[in-house]
């Protein structure tokens, strides 16, 4: 993967690639910040630039021998631990399983890549038989790049095991890397963390989200602003989002709170039903928006003159529920629209759940008015 394919971060892709050619790039690093943000992509762009045979001063070039097995995932200096099932398992035994995981998203979630190889109930873990495995591979010399790397995604599924690979992070052989890609720190083992270099990833700001989508995916800048808005710097996040994104959550929104306000029985029965045709992802991502929506209009209560992520008719409908609800009754709206989403995660019936919102709603703004 080529730093130019990673979405935003342009300041930590400048600290590394300037660190890589200056010979000063750490041994052992821990790439740590929230889900979706690109810490495993940014793993993935470096491994491929330091073994590059033409790099530039900021890029691998994407063509040589080196990168075209890099972006393969299968190149023979490039080595991937991660969380796996069954006590002695190990990644060697899934690796044909991360390579098509990588290729299709290299956002993914734990929780996703174990649904990938079937994990069913079963707990992912990073095993002893892997971190012997480990240190046996960086054991040998590197065979057709500069650099052997191992990059160990979610450390955290570790535990106590990870004191076998103390002695190893700390002194390893010349020219070799250790990228670990975490979330947690608080569950990264503490003699792990005192050899490591932390680099901290921040989230993605939702500008780069959207422009990242309209560029990729030709999809309009509203709809963009829409998925990047809900996706809360989560890339993966904003990927699933696009693919419910047939609906348009925001005339969703106007219409059924409209109706809602205006006290329209037939039109607000009507709304309730067409939102509990939609898929049970599309429901929860209809609800995440209405909370959007609920907080701006909760903001234009209390700060008036403060500008809002709101335009359009959308703003004119976030002040009138500004001026008809109580802060209370704020409070009462985001208990429900908490509550109806985990709902429906449980495979509530949505029409009956719609529906009760619906009559909640308009009574709200009834005894307001």
């Amino acid at each position: 993967m080529k730093f130019s394919e990673v979405i935003g971060h342009k300041g930590i892709k400048e600290y590394i690639t300037k660190s890589v050619r200056n010979g000063k790039v750490s041994h052992a690093q821990i790439f740590l910040g929230p889900k979706g943000n690109g810490n495993l992509a940014l793993a993935l762009a470096v491994a491929q630039f330091v073994n590059c045979l033409k790099p530039t001063e900021t890029d691998s070039c994407g063509k040589c021998r080196s990168c075209l097995k890099s972006q393969k995932f299968i190149h023979p200096d490039i080595h991937y631990s991660f969380p796996t099932i069954g006590s002695k398992a190990t990644s060697n035994n899934f690796l044909k399983d991360w390579r098509v995981a990588l290729e299709k998203n290299p956002y993914l979630n734990v929780y996703e890549w174990l649904q990938h190889i079937k994990a069913e109930k079963k707990q992912g873990n990073i095993t002893k038989d892997e971190c012997h495995q480990i240190i046996h591979k960086l054991s040998f010399k590197a065979n057709e790049g500069k650099f052997k790397v191992l990059i160990m995604w979610q450390p955290e599924y570790l535990g106590k095991e990870g004191n076998r690979l103390l002695k190893l992070i700390e002194e390893p052989p010349a020219n070799t890397l250790f990228i670990l890609v975490a979330h947690h720190q608080d569950l990264i083992l503490n003699t792990i963390l005192s050899r490591t270099q932390l680099l901290r990833v921040p989230r993605l700001p939702d500008e780069e989200i959207e422009d990242a989508l309209q560029q990729k995916y030709q999809i309009s800048m509203e709809k963009a602003k829409q998925i990047a808005i809900l996706a809360e710097g989560n890339i993966n996040k904003a990927l699933h989002l696009l693919e419910s994104a047939d609906n348009d959550n925001q005339q969703l929104l106007l219409n059924w709170i409209g109706a809602c306000q205006q006290q329209q029985i037939a039109a607000m029965f009507q709304h309730s039903e067409h939102l509990a045709t939609l898929g049970r992802e599309q429901q929860k991502n209809f609800l995440a928006y209405c909370l959007y929506f609920i907080r701006q209009s909760l903001l234009l209560k209390v700060m008036p003159t403060q500008a809002v992520a709101v335009s359009g008719a959308e703003k004119q409908l976030a002040k009138q529920i500004a001026t008809a609800l109580k802060l209370e009754q704020f409070e009462r709206i985001f208990e429900m629209f908490n509550k109806a989403s985990a709902h429906i995660e449980r495979n509530a019936n949505a029409r009956i759940t719609f529906l009760y919102m619906s009559s909640k709603l308009i009574d709200m703004l009834k005894q307001r008015r």
